[in-house]
This record gives C-alpha cells, structure tokens and sequence, in this order.
C-alpha cells in the first residue's frame, strides 16, 4: 500500500469524531485525539489546524498522518504490508510503541522506540528465527496481538480488545491484497 492509501484507511477505520468515556485516549477524530492536536498546535504543520479534535477535517487528519505518524514510523521505508500495520498500531498505540513492538520483532535491536538507522538496517536482514518463510509483516501482527492480549490480560479496556483483533487482522488482510 501507498502512503495515501494507508493514511486513507486508517481515516476510514477511524471514522468521525468520538467521546468514548471508557477510552483512556478521549475525544478522537479520524484516530487523532485531542491530546495530539493540542501538542501539534503553532508546530509548522503545513495545513491549519483547529483547536478542537471534532473539527478536524479529513485534510487536516492526512496532514497530521504525513507529517507526524508516518514520519516517524518511516513509512516509505518500510516493506510489504508492514507500513499499513506499523500506522495502524501507531495510531493505536503511539509510534514509539509501533516501533518497539518492531524492534522487538527483529530480536538484535535496541528496543529504545526510535526508528534510527540500526533498526531500518535490521529490517533487511531480518529473518523469522520461528518459521521459515514468514514475513516480517506476519511477525509484527503477532507481536501487536500479544501486546493486546497483555493489556486485555490486566482488565486495561477490555472493551476494546476484540475490535481491535479484527481491526489488526482487517488491516493485515487489506494491506497484503491492495
């Protein structure tokens, strides 16, 4: 997938706005809560952005995709259906758990949450230590439902945790046939 048709799908899977009381991440748009809008207020974007998450607009969430999620996630940098998964789980998770989650994965690397150049190297070489022939992308999506699992595990927003199994699985599944 291309960077416009991954940012477009997670705007899509996000949908409009939502004040779900039992989601710690608060009111959200098109995934983008108002935690990060306020944090990326006067911060050069090139779009204007306005002081209320339900007011984004879908130009608004690209913008903030392209510039802040996918940036650091080095989403052009990524193989296969690895970029869907990795903005999918940054969206989810925050990049710097995306990008540990994939440091995990590659074993040999520092899981310090940065996508430097030591872990865009390991991507290359990188090699399923458990099953001949699986992808990097296939041992993310494992290593993302472990995570969900974990957290559903201490009771933390049990509510969500089979919508985001299919909404993992739905992305692994749209990202290897697009």
């Amino acid at each position: 997938m291309t960077r416009d048709q991954c940012i477009a799908l997670m705007i899509k899977l996000e949908g409009g706005f939502v004040d779900n009381p039992a989601d710690p991440g608060g009111a959200t748009k098109f995934g983008i809560t108002q935690a990060t809008l306020d944090s990326l207020q006067g911060k050069g974007l090139p779009t204007r952005l306005p002081t209320h998450v339900r007011d984004l607009t879908e130009d608004n969430a690209y913008a903030i995709y392209r510039a802040v999620q996918w940036a650091q996630i080095h989403g052009d940098a990524l193989p296969g259906a690895l970029p869907a998964l990795m903005l999918n789980t940054a969206v989810n998770m925050g990049e710097p758990t995306a990008v540990k989650l994939l440091q995990e994965c590659l074993g040999h690397v520092n899981p310090d949450g940065i996508m430097g150049p030591a872990t865009l190297s390991a991507i290359t070489t990188w090699h399923s230590a458990y099953m001949p022939g699986q992808s990097l992308a296939e041992e993310f999506v494992a290593h993302v439902g472990a995570r969900y699992a974990t957290l559903a595990g201490k009771g933390e927003n049990l509510v969500f945790e089979l919508g985001w199994f299919r909404r993992l699985f739905r992305v692994y599944t749209l990202a290897l046939t697009t």
